[in-house]
């Protein structure tokens, strides 16, 4: 081998001997670029898919579904639930046998099945097909994001991992413009489907393709990652050894890992604000196009006028991930943007129905904090569980908690006034999202706390700590991202 190529491999001359070699940040460089360019397309791709799918209902809503399926009442809130009532019931399952059921196969599966149920629903008759066809999609795609997250975090260093998870959720929020702009284009046409038929229709087979290609290129490992070469996967395997050594990583499944988790108090409550901050996420990303068509917009234009807020949502949310990564702070931009959304929230509450350019721009000022709040608590809580399955536990449950504010969500956004105004739905989300702001703050100062304890500890402390096994986020010498 090339010794320029090898200098990354060798052992530190005052640590021969130890597991922990020397890495070229040149190399290290190397390689993050090229993790990036094959793992974050996919992973952003395969998201965009699925929250498309989740959240076209919303678009089809508007553009007759609601009036063909006799959708009066509460109907659509209630289709709208039952979504995540199976959604939430599969998540802790799905990461836990991600390792085992190999994440080339099990990612794939849950694509490929839900966009075989979103192309059924461009063939609904009634509001039992709907219904049924909401709970299924909610199953199939129940174990996604616990699974792409701890997925990533299987590649990626901790202090590199909230900007690759942001791609996710900057998937989620390019999904609302993409979907805008599908909306605008397929329910126009008539003809053998009704427009919003065409919708699902065309976005089913949209997410088949990309789980057909997900089979093809997403690997279980780096080991079987056919675009990294051997120098690159020497590299890999030193990478994962410095976190297994220092986080306390195990292959091996651990219920003492697992009841760990469930046992920790700070993984609860980074669930309650998840659980916070989705409220806010799901009834956003579900009624924006309802909202904005009370401001008094037509349902075509309606479509057009959300792409600029999920676009908005998207440019801001990609730049605070990368700051937050480059500082190493999480609360430092959470807490704050979470203030940010509730004042969006006030202006849609407070505001004249008449003045509509102001209203459209509180629907930037909400969206500005929604995905950064959601976003960068689950790369927080990755970074702040370790090893493997208390992690995998963790993001599932916080999962779990988090994404069953989606069966309140569906419920509160009802008109409630004769203006058209959702009051209801601001309300509670107002709420919500100024108790994640708390939450955040609080999360904050126990994790600093617990550094400045740990930074404070004797060192015979420390090895009676490690000589009776402690490991993972446990280890005296492990520090908390705040």
């Amino acid at each position: 081998m090339d010794e320029s190529k090898q200098q990354y491999l060798e052992p530190r001359d005052d640590e021969v001997g130890s597991h922990e070699a020397v890495i070229d940040p040149v190399a290290e460089r190397k390689l993050v670029r090229k993790l990036d360019m094959w793992l974050s397309p996919m992973m952003v791709l395969v998201f965009l898919v699925a929250y498309l799918d989740r959240s076209n209902i919303g678009n089809a809503a508007i553009a007759g579904m609601s009036e063909d399926l006799g959708l009066d009442g509460d109907k659509l809130n209630v289709a709208v639930t039952l979504f995540y009532v199976t959604y939430i019931t599969f998540e802790i399952p799905a990461s836990l046998i991600l390792k085992k059921a190999r994440p080339s196969r099990l990612i794939p599966f849950f694509i490929i099945c839900w966009s075989a149920v979103v192309i059924g629903s461009a063939f609904m008759q009634n509001y039992a097909t709907l219904l049924a066809s909401r709970l299924l999609i909610g199953a199939f795609e129940s174990g996604l994001f616990p699974c792409l997250t701890l997925y990533l975090s299987t590649f990626y260093k901790p202090i590199e991992q909230a900007r690759r998870i942001s791609y996710l959720f900057v998937a989620a929020a390019l999904s609302g413009a993409f979907g805008g702009l599908l909306a605008y284009g397929l329910t126009g046409l008539n003809g053998v489907l009704e427009g919003w038929r065409w919708l699902f229709l065309v976005e089913g087979l949209i997410s088949i393709l990309v789980g057909l290609g997900c089979i093809a290129l997403l690997p279980d490992t780096f080991e079987s990652a056919w675009w990294l070469n051997d120098n690159d996967k020497k590299l890999m395997r030193i990478r994962h050894e410095q976190v297994a050594l220092y986080q306390g990583e195990n292959e091996l499944f651990d219920r003492e890992e697992v009841k760990l988790a469930f046992q920790d108090p700070k993984v609860w409550l980074s669930a309650f604000c998840q659980f916070c901050a989705n409220t806010c996420s799901f009834g956003f990303s579900t009624f924006l196009p309802t909202i904005i068509r009370g401001f008094g917009f037509s349902s075509v234009r309606t479509q057009l006028l959300t792409v600029p807020v999920y676009i908005w949502a998207s440019i801001f949310y990609l730049v605070v991930a990368y700051v937050s990564d480059k500082v190493r702070r999480r609360a430092f931009f959470m807490s704050p943007l979470a203030i940010v959304t509730a004042i969006g929230y006030c202006m849609m509450l407070g505001i004249d129905m008449d003045k509509t350019a102001v209203l459209y721009f509180a629907t930037f000022v909400t969206a500005t904090g929604i995905y950064c709040c959601v976003g960068l608590n689950v790369t927080w809580i990755s970074n702040s569980n370790a090893g493997y399955y208390k992690r995998a536990t963790a993001i599932g449950l916080q999962q779990t908690v988090g994404n069953s504010a989606g069966i309140l969500a569906g419920q509160i956004y009802r008109i409630t006034n004769s203006d058209g105004r959702y009051v209801i739905g601001h309300a509670v989300s107002l709420s919500t999202i100024v108790c994640a702001s708390i939450g955040y703050a609080t999360m904050f100062f126990l994790l600093r706390g617990i550094n400045r304890k740990r930074e404070a500890m004797p060192e015979d402390e420390k090895r009676r700590l490690i000589d009776a096994g402690a490991r993972g986020d446990r280890h005296p010498d492990f520090r908390y991202t705040t």
